[in-house]
């Protein structure tokens, strides 16, 4: 029997399969209501034990991940907050029991997410949720859910971050999840972890009963339920194979990414803050060729001030180890929210007040940032990326902010880089339109093919209903991206991509015979494209072919053979 669903992390796990079901509505009838001062008195016995559990998790903050503490600490926050709090007590007030209280609220809060139109809020009440159910469970006499054994396939509706975050890597080998998306907390965490992952899988125990094996092959997006064992026994193999190869390049990852015909390409990390650095280094990046800024910014009540983010910079610049770190300027707004910023809701988002639409009608907070950036490349290596440029205004606006930036550092006698590259991440179709003008006045540019693709083929690549439509190997996409790296290198400047394209190793051979000159991805995937780097010859490849076809399908059978 097989089941199909939208891979997240690709792999392949073979295990037995571990059901996450919380029974809540059984407890709950059989839950005994008492006077509302005894009803209080539960809750705030039950709140206090839920923040112990967080910090105890928080204790062991060496084996989290950044992604994990942020959202650990999140959970702590709204633990905490006065708006929630109240919700909860006004109902228990009003004569409903503890556990009822906490339903009713977190009920109150979801309703206001739900009104809010942007996928990023709306993913956030599951932090309520979550946050609701911890006092649940407390309140109810639940125990925390564990896992017994080795090779657990975990199969679920959805789970809580707090609870994906606890779940240990040598136990769990792949999560399959009914609900969720790639923006999830989740999600997020299952990524860090590096749990192969799935998304859109319904199973139930009248289909497979808990603890029976199930093999989960992300490489094909299938999976296979009650498999014979001489199948397990195979899917076992190849799962040490995968284990074992993923050693061998790691070993390899620090080797330069050179073809076999002499051509070099950077390969370089997107990362989301200092603390990914150690990672992309041992696996092998040269440097950072997309530094997500927002997370400095999102999930805050105030805008992070010059020196916190100097700090932040400089700390990633000096562990680049004399490699150029990109750093992309406030990408705020469509999936990303920054409450800080007091941003009205749009009805749509992606095509709304974003990124530097934002910086250049907040000029000041702007220059907070610019200054910080040049400040820290004193310490290393560091250059500035525009993001969402669609006209040329835009890049002449900024750079005028930046030579005012540096004439008041100048002035107030604080060490500064002066020479630091400002470019732009190409992802807007007008932006692909106009390379050759802009061009002239960047000194490099990197695609990101996420928005690219999105914008090129009017899809939205957060809806799964069109999601057959979304595909960087659309001819119109390909030519998009050859018009975007030609007209770079007319011009004298280096062309590099940090969208989900640049870690593809299909698309590989295409990137290499445009001659792109660096490729930014995930840390976990750079040994691997550095060894098929290594192995091609990017003279073999004949672009004038890839770009005759006419089919994203025909591209992909052609790339194959490559």
């Amino acid at each position: 029997m097989e089941r199909k669903g939208s891979v997240v992390v690709e792999g392949i796990a073979a295990g037995a399969v571990c059901f996450l079901n919380l029974d809540y509505e059984t407890r709950l009838q059989r839950y005994v209501k008492e006077d509302a001062e005894r009803e209080k008195e539960k809750y705030e016995k039950a709140r206090t034990s839920a923040g112990e559990d967080l910090c105890s998790l928080l204790q062991n903050r060496e084996d989290l991940t950044e992604s994990e503490v942020e959202i650990l600490e999140a959970h702590q926050l709204l633990m905490e907050d006065i708006s929630f709090q109240d919700a909860i007590s006004d109902y228990m007030e009003k004569g409903e029991s503890a556990p009822e209280a906490v339903l009713k609220a977190v009920s109150d809060f979801k309703a206001m997410f739900d009104e809010i139109d942007d996928e990023y809020l709306r993913e956030r009440q599951k932090d309520i949720i979550d946050v609701g159910n911890r006092f649940l469970r407390k309140l109810l006499g639940m125990k925390e859910f564990s896992i017994e054994g080795e090779n657990v396939v975990l199969c679920a509706k959805d789970i809580e971050p707090s609870l994906m975050a606890s779940l240990s890597e040598k136990q769990v080998k792949a999560v399959l999840l009914e609900n969720g998306s790639k923006t999830s907390h989740a999600v997020i965490i299952a990524k860090s972890k590096g749990f192969v992952t799935m998304v859109g899988v319904s199973l139930n125990p009248e289909e497979i009963s808990e603890g029976e094996n199930v093999i989960v092959d992300a490489n094909q997006g299938v999976i296979y339920l009650n498999p014979s064992e001489k199948e397990m026994e195979n899917y076992r193999e190849l799962a040490k194979k995968q284990e074992e190869q993923k050693k061998y390049l790691a070993e390899r990852a620090k080797l330069p990414a050179r073809t076999r015909d002499g051509k070099n390409v950077t390969v370089a990390a997107n990362i989301s803050g200092e603390q990914d650095m150690e990672k992309a280094l041992s696996l092998g990046c040269e440097g950072v060729g997309l530094f997500r800024t927002e997370f400095l910014f999102m999930d805050r009540e105030e805008l992070p001030g010059e020196e916190q983010q100097f700090l932040a910079y400089r700390e990633v610049a000096e562990k680049a180890e004399g490699n150029l770190c990109i750093i992309r300027t406030l990408d705020i707004g469509g999936d990303k929210h920054c409450s800080a910023l007091g941003l009205s809701p749009e009805e749509n988002p992606f095509l709304g007040f974003r990124a530097i639409r934002i910086c250049l009608a907040k000029k000041e907070m702007f220059k907070i940032q610019l200054r910080a950036i040049y400040r820290a490349g004193v310490y290393g290596k560091v250059g500035i990326m525009i993001p969402m440029v669609s006209s040329l205004s835009e890049i002449l606006e900024t750079k005028k902010l930046a030579e005012e930036v540096k004439e008041e550092l100048l002035a107030e006698k604080i060490p500064f880089a002066k020479d630091v590259p400002l470019g732009i991440m190409v992802e807007t179709p007008s932006a692909s339109i106009m390379a050759p003008v802009f061009a002239r006045h960047v000194d490099f540019f990197s695609i990101g093919t996420n928005d690219l693709v999105q914008y090129t083929l009017a899809v939205d690549r957060g809806n799964q209903s069109v999601g057959y439509l979304y595909d960087y190997f659309n001819p119109a996409v390909l030519h998009s991206i050859y018009r975007i790296v030609t007209s770079a290198h007319e011009a004298g400047i280096w062309a590099g991509m940090c969208g989900e394209m640049a870690g593809d190793k299909l698309a590989l051979p295409f990137l290499l015979a445009l001659g792109m000159d660096e490729l930014s991805m995930s840390p976990s995937q750079a040994p691997g494209i550095k060894e098929q780097i290594r192995n091609m010859d990017s003279s073999g490849i004949n672009l004038d072919e890839i770009l005759s076809l006419t089919d994203a399908g025909e591209v992909r059978e052609y790339l194959k053979k490559c």
